[in-house]
């Protein structure tokens, strides 16, 4: 009798220990701390990415090979896009672009900027308003390992809002 109970406490244990494991693999937040993982983690954590047919070129010969379709950022769908090099994640964009009429405010940028505060503190913003009628914004956030940069451009016909993770690089002065 007392094998037993100590088994149906070891199943219970064991239950519980592989719940907690999986609610915090699948509630893993998509952001900067995702840097450095590889498509096999990548896939195994989010599911729904799949790789793209052309691979979207970025900065430094970067590849977006693998994307996530409407991903919630701010109560908005971004489209995230996860580059690689060397067969890991080093830069992630999510992008919304709207021509609708939550373009003629900048209320869901000011949301974005909200949210990203709560997370990483204050950040550096600056804007650039140009004589062609397009707005540009940016705010960008050193949050420890990997950097935050929330960007709108937004002009009469349409919008867009980027927000990109990379990881944090630290220049001596010497080498500039």
């Amino acid at each position: 009798m007392n094998a037993r109970y100590v088994f149906e406490i070891r199943s219970v244990l064991l239950g519980a220990l592989l719940l907690g494991a999986l609610q915090s693999h699948a509630q893993r937040p998509l952001d900067g701390t995702l840097l450095g993982i590889t498509e096999s983690e990548l896939q195994a954590i989010f599911a729904a990415a799949h790789r793209v047919r052309k691979p979207a070129l970025g900065p430094h010969g970067l590849r977006g090979l693998w994307a996530l379709p409407s991903t919630p950022v701010s109560g908005l769908p971004f489209e995230t896009t996860f580059y690689l090099r060397d067969k890991r994640v080093n830069r992630i964009e999510q992008r919304w672009t709207s021509t609708e009429r939550l373009c003629d405010d900048q209320s869901s940028f000011a949301t974005l900027v909200s949210d990203m505060e709560s997370k990483y503190g204050a950040g550096l913003a600056s804007s650039d308003n140009a004589e062609n009628e397009t707005t540009q914004r940016s705010v960008v956030w050193v949050a420890g390992e990997f950097d935050v940069l929330a960007h709108l451009s937004q002009s009469p016909s349409q919008c867009t809002m980027l927000v990109i993770y990379v990881a944090h690089v630290v220049k001596d002065a010497s080498e500039l």
